[in-house]
């Protein structure tokens, strides 16, 4: 994972996001506003050893941090508080999101040299969400 370590992606395309966004309960202005966005994610290495994922766009930056392996807490840019812990696979960093509810999402981000690929999956719904991140140069 640390070779994808500050490489920037800007979100190229995106597919049933917010079929995804409603199942979770978005409100319909946020959800508006989301979708408009073509934000840039980068992952950075922090001295502690935990990683931040940055995702930057127009309007606001939002910055999670975590160590590999460790439950934490999130806040969701809707601003739901869900757990969350994240673990590499290969080249992919897999996030398992889990609301108050018990819902879980899994977000699996697969990096390579000029492409971020997310894809996301959620129990109870039958959909698949992809969104495409190609690389800034």
């Amino acid at each position: 994972m640390d070779k994808y370590i500050g490489i920037k992606y800007k979100l190229k395309s995106s597919d049933n996001f917010e079929e995804y966004l409603k199942f979770i309960e978005v409100g319909l202005l946020s959800r508006k506003l989301v979708t408009s966005l073509y934000p840039v994610c980068v992952l950075t290495k922090n001295e502690d050893g935990s990683y931040s994922l940055t995702m930057i766009t127009a309007i606001r930056k939002v910055i999670t941090t975590f160590q590999l392996g460790e439950e934490f807490i999130e806040d969701r840019p809707d601003g739901v508080k869900v757990k969350s812990v994240m673990h590499v696979e290969g080249d992919s960093l897999v996030q398992v999101q889990t609301e108050q509810n018990g819902r879980k999402s899994t977000h699996i981000r697969k990096f390579t040299d000029n492409q971020l690929t997310v894809t996301t999956t959620a129990e109870g719904w039958n959909g698949t969400c992809i969104r495409i991140y190609e690389l800034v140069k």
